[in-house]
């Protein structure tokens, strides 16, 4: 049954521990469903440790040309930008920490286009260099932490990294999942000046 959260203007469905491996284009057809699992009231953090993403649909011809040519514009009324003003409003905080292993791959410095405009737009997005900082006792995988309550474990594929399961843990041990983002964001430096170091 869903219904409609008056304080984040989402749907939000009856939600069941997910443990499945999922078809990559499956999961790019439920994108209402997957925006449904991660609304939040208050705070979202997510910890990317992945060094490439699955590229699909209409953003797979951009990543091809920016491949060639260094360029990818990003309208300001692109879905991603439109989605994160709406889940700023009313004052949440929305956080993330990419971990990065130098060399940049192609995917990354595709991704870091859009992750000046998020961060030019309030998220609070930083960049965690393991040449440069020690990320022991962080996690091997992605994770999103929702209104510090809210576990939810990636998995992807390490051929192309196409999402291949998603887990809402109900039973996390959420002091543990609060201690990586709080030592995520303590190491991670804010992305614009991660860019300035070059």
């Amino acid at each position: 049954m869903a219904e409609r959260d008056p304080e984040t203007s989402f749907w939000r469905y009856e939600m069941r521990p997910v443990d499945m491996i999922h078809e990559p284009d499956v999961v790019q057809e439920t994108a209402t469903g997957y925006m449904d699992l991660m609304a939040f009231k208050r705070t979202s953090f997510r910890f990317q440790s992945c060094q490439r993403y699955r590229v699909g649909g209409v953003e797979k011809a951009a990543f091809e040309t920016f491949k060639q040519t260094g360029v990818y514009e990003l309208a300001q009324d692109d879905p991603r930008l439109l989605r994160q003003r709406t889940q700023l409003s009313g004052g949440r905080v929305l956080q993330r920490v990419q971990l990065v292993v130098p060399p940049l791959s192609d995917y990354l410095r595709f991704a870091f286009v859009y992750f000046d405009h998020f961060a030019r737009a309030g998220e609070d997005l930083r960049i965690l260099d393991v040449s440069k900082m020690d990320s022991d006792g962080l996690p091997n995988h992605d994770f999103v932490l929702l209104d510090d309550e809210i576990v939810i474990k990636f998995r992807h594929s390490s051929e192309d990294g196409s999402v291949i399961g998603r887990e809402l843990m109900t039973n996390a041990d959420l002091a543990r999942f609060r201690g990586y983002r709080d030592r995520a964001l303590e190491l991670a430096v804010p992305f614009g000046e991660y860019q300035e170091r070059g």
